[in-house]
């Protein structure tokens, strides 16, 4: 009896320090996370600014000179009243509020250990050129066309015997973009068709982008009952919808929506052939309801004259291009300060958006800030404004791209809506669109 009670004795206590190393884990694996929401591997500053960093953390930094950056011997940076030399690193503690004086626009980079003594990351600390840009708010239409035709799948077809076949099957993905058929460029699905119906004794060379890669696949067209050949493939070759202008930099770049455009089908980024903004009439705003996100609907004037700009790139940071009509281009005395990610704090804020005839701003929250985030869900957003909530029941679909300000300073833009809950969403660090 002593020794079953004393073998569940030892079985015990095994439990309890398994039990015990797993919340110590648990709990290990928890702060971790937290620092890295709180320290960010990269900080940009403006030059010859002094700024207050608070990061409240149990790690200390050493910072030396970037080996590739040419460094003038005055106009380094300076943190806690010590200058940066080329022979001697700055030890910092991040527990404690740093004042840096930024200096010269230069890069360095930041070695961290935790508590000191364990070795943490690098972080690289980017002094940039002070940079204004007007935010819009402005709701527009948005057209673009593919690079390429796009595959959203294969399917199969009845030849003209009734039989069935998938000539594609295997060959082409979603996702995929045909450039060539038989060796001439295609444009639109048109192109794509009228080649099909050229090149019907022998297999088909088809050119496509997948990824990142060209590579060429071979599809035999099949006869189908109605007399024409078809490889059994969807495609898809033109996007359109509204989103918002999110600014306009002093050059008449835009950036819009914050996140990239992609295809409803395959959940890819489309490749862009070409694109442009076209003024948007709002006509309805169907309200955010839990599960069912809201949506800005409108007319959209499409054509050559009212064209307001071209897109030239599309990114998961969003879309951007450059505006031509005088209406929509950069204007110095509504433009704002950049607010970097180490500048946007908690509490309240701003997003400027459009609901009707006019723009307005609107108060949120922000409840959350992720400063290591890369992609465009940096900070959790809430909306507060009553009128907001009453028009639209909070981020409806449509206002992707609307600029948040706050303390005077445009510090990102207003990316997602929660499906569950559309009074809170995400927004993306200014910083991370304008890089892109």
């Amino acid at each position: 009896m002593n020794r079953v009670s004393e073998v569940y004795r030892k079985r015990y206590r095994l439990f309890l320090i398994i039990a015990m190393l797993c919340c110590v884990a648990g709990i290990a694996v928890m702060y971790y996370f937290y620092l890295e929401k709180k320290i960010p591997e990269r900080i940009m500053l403006i030059e010859n600014r002094s700024e207050k960093l608070d990061f409240d953390v149990p790690v200390q930094g050493d910072i030396s000179i970037d080996k590739n950056e040419k460094v003038v011997e005055t106009g380094g940076i300076c943190i806690n009243d010590t200058v940066l030399s080329k022979d001697k690193n700055i030890h910092f503690d991040m527990d404690k509020s740093v004042v840096v004086d930024s200096g010269s626009v230069c890069k360095y980079n930041v070695d961290l250990k935790l508590f000191g003594l364990f070795r943490y990351k690098n972080m690289v600390i980017d002094v940039v050129k002070e940079q204004k840009v007007m935010p819009s708010g402005k709701a527009v239409g948005m057209y673009i066309c593919a690079d390429g035709v796009m595959v959203l799948g294969t399917s199969e077809v009845e030849s003209a015997d009734g039989t069935l076949s998938a000539p594609s099957d295997n060959i082409l993905q979603s996702g995929d973009y045909i450039y060539e058929v038989g060796g001439t460029d295609v444009n639109n699905i048109n192109d794509v068709i009228e080649l099909i119906q050229e090149n019907t004794d022998t297999s088909l060379m088809l050119s496509v982008k997948r990824g990142k890669n060209i590579i060429n696949v071979k599809v035999k067209p099949v006869l189908t009952n109605d007399g024409t050949y078809k490889i059994g493939a969807w495609l898809r070759e033109d996007t359109e919808g509204i989103g918002t202008i999110t600014y306009v930099t002093e050059g008449n770049k835009f950036a819009a929506l914050g996140h990239g455009i992609t295809d409803i089908d395959t959940g890819g980024l489309i490749d862009i052939r070409e694109g442009g903004l076209y003024p948007a009439k709002l006509t309805e705003v169907v309200r955010g309801e839990n599960g069912a996100p809201g949506e800005l609907i409108g007319a959209v004037k499409l054509g050559k004259k009212y064209r307001i700009g071209t897109i030239m790139e599309n990114t998961k940071y969003g879309i951007d291009g450059k505006v031509e009509q005088e209406e929509y281009k950069y204007k110095e005395d509504i433009a704002l300060e950049v607010g970097l990610k180490q500048e946007v704090k908690t509490g309240k804020a701003f997003i400027r958006c459009q609901l009707g005839e006019d723009i307005s701003d609107y108060e949120i929250q922000i409840e959350s800030i992720d400063m290591n985030s890369e992609d465009n869900k940096s900070m959790v957003l809430k909306v507060t404004d009553k009128r907001l909530l009453k028009r639209a029941g909070g981020i409806v679909q449509g206002m992707s791209g609307s600029p948040i300000i706050q303390n005077g300073k445009i510090i990102g833009a207003v990316t997602h809506v929660f499906v569950n809950n559309p009074t809170n969403g995400y927004g993306i660090f200014i910083e991370n669109m304008l890089e892109h």
